[in-house]
C-alpha cells in the first residue's frame, strides 16, 4: 500500500441518497424530471423523508470526488489517490467517509461541528432523475485544514493536484495555495472548469480568473468552453478556444497548458504541443446507459490515472473514454467489478 498519495484532488463532498420515488414527491417539493438544483428551505425535510422509505442507496458524489474515486479504480493501488474537503460530524459523514475509503481513497475530510454533510438527493422516476444538492458543511472548508501536519505531509508528497470550480466558491484561497505550491515545485496543477455560471457572474471569474494562469491542464465540457470562448472574445469555434486557452497566460513556463474539451458522445479535442488532436469516445449502445450524470469527471479521473503514469496525451484520453463508459452503465458514480483497461 502507498504510504504517500501520489494525487491530491479537493473538493465539495456530497453522499448522494439515490432512490426510486413517484411523482407525488415532486409534486410535493416543487421538483422537475431531468433538473438539478441547490436545495433552499422547503426541500430540507425531502432528505430524511426518503431515507425513511428504507430503499435508498448511498453513493459518494461531488465532482472532485466522483473523479479522485474513478481515478483510483483505475490506477487500483490503494492510497495512490487522496481526497481532502469538509463534511459534518454525523452518521452521512461517517457513510461518505467509509464509502470513499472503501474504493481505495484516502480520506483526509475537514469536520465542520455544525453543519451537516453535504447531501444530494438523486430521485428517479421510470429512468429519468432529478438532483436537488443541499452543500451544508461542505461550504465551511477552511485553509487551516491544509496548514495542518497531516495536510503539510501529503501536499508535499503529491505529485499531481485536482480539483473542479465548484471548490471556488467555497475557498479560494485554498485553491491558490495549492496552485502555488504547484507552479513552485514544477508540480502539476489539473483543473475543471465546471458550471458555466462561475464564468458567467464577475464576482466568481474574478477567482476563476486568478486560478487559470497556474493551472496545467484544463478540462471542460462543450457548453462550459463555449461560455469560456464567449467570455474572453474568442469566439464558439471549440478548437479556437481550446488554442486561445492553452497558450493564455501561464507562471509556471516549465509545462505547456494542456486543453481537453469533451462533447459527450462526440469526439474529445485536445490541444497540447502546439496543435489540436480529436480522440473518440467508445460507442455505446443506448439502452446500456443508466446515469450520465458522473460522465465528465469519471473522464477526467481515468485521464488522470494515466497522465500520473507518464502515458501520451493519446492513452490517457482513451483511459478517460474508457472509465466514461463503465461508470454511465451503472447508477451514479459507481464500479462494475472488474477493470478490463490496461493502463500500461
Amino acid at each position: 500500500m502507498s504510504t504517500t498519495p501520489k494525487i491530491l484532488c479537493i473538493g465539495n463532498p456530497l453522499l448522494d441518497i439515490s432512490t426510486h420515488v413517484e411523482m407525488t414527491i415532486f409534486e410535493k417539493y416543487g421538483l422537475q424530471l431531468n433538473n438539478a438544483i441547490l436545495a433552499d428551505e422547503k426541500h430540507l425535510p425531502l432528505y430524511k423523508e426518503i431515507i425513511e422509505t428504507g430503499t435508498v442507496e448511498y453513493i459518494p458524489g461531488g465532482a472532485a470526488q466522483n473523479s479522485a474515486r474513478v481515478c483510483q479504480w483505475m490506477l487500483n493501488t490503494p492510497h495512490t489517490v487522496c481526497y481532502t474537503g469538509c463534511v459534518g460530524k454525523d452518521a452521512n459523514g461517517k457513510i461518505l467517509a467509509d464509502a470513499t475509503a472503501a474504493n481505495g481513497v484516502l480520506v483526509r475530510y475537514q469536520e465542520d461541528p455544525v453543519e451537516p454533510t453535504g447531501a444530494c438527493a438523486v430521485l428517479i422516476n421510470k429512468k429519468e432523475r432529478s438532483l436537488c444538492t443541499s452543500l451544508g458543511a461542505a461550504n465551511k472548508f477552511n485553509i487551516s485544514h491544509l496548514q495542518t501536519d497531516v495536510m503539510q505531509s501529503i501536499i508535499k508528497g503529491a505529485d499531481f493536484f485536482y480539483m473542479v470550480g465548484y471548490f471556488l466558491t467555497v475557498s479560494p484561497d485554498s485553491a491558490m495555495y495549492l496552485a502555488k505550491h504547484a507552479a513552485e515545485q514544477n508540480k502539476a496543477f489539473i483543473y475543471g472548469l465546471a458550471a458555466p455560471f462561475l464564468i458567467q457572474v464577475p464576482f466568481f471569474f474574478e477567482r476563476v480568473s486568478a486560478l487559470l494562469p497556474y493551472c496545467d491542464i484544463v478540462f471542460s465540457n462543450e457548453s462550459e468552453a463555449e461560455v469560456l470562448g464567449t467570455k474572453m472574445g474568442w469566439g464558439t469555434d471549440l478548437k479556437v478556444i481550446a488554442e486561445k486557452l492553452a497558450q493564455w497566460e501561464k507562471v509556471n513556463s516549465k509545462r505547456s497548458r494542456i486543453v481537453v474539451f469533451t462533447q459527450g458522445a462526440d469526439s474529445t479535442i485536445v490541444y497540447d504541443q502546439g496543435k489540436i488532436s480529436t480522440y473518440q469516445p467508445i460507442k455505446l449502445d443506448s439502452d446500456k446507459i443508466v446515469d450520465l450524470n458522473a460522465a465528465g469527471d469519471s473522464f477526467s479521473g481515468g485521464f488522470l490515472a494515466a497522465y500520473s503514469l507518464g502515458k501520451s496525451i493519446e492513452k490517457c484520453c482513451e483511459a478517460g473514454h474508457y472509465a466514461a463508459m463503465e461508470i454511465i452503465q451503472q447508477n451514479g458514480c459507481s464500479f462494475p467489478s472488474k477493470r478490463s483497461f490496461d493502463l500500461e
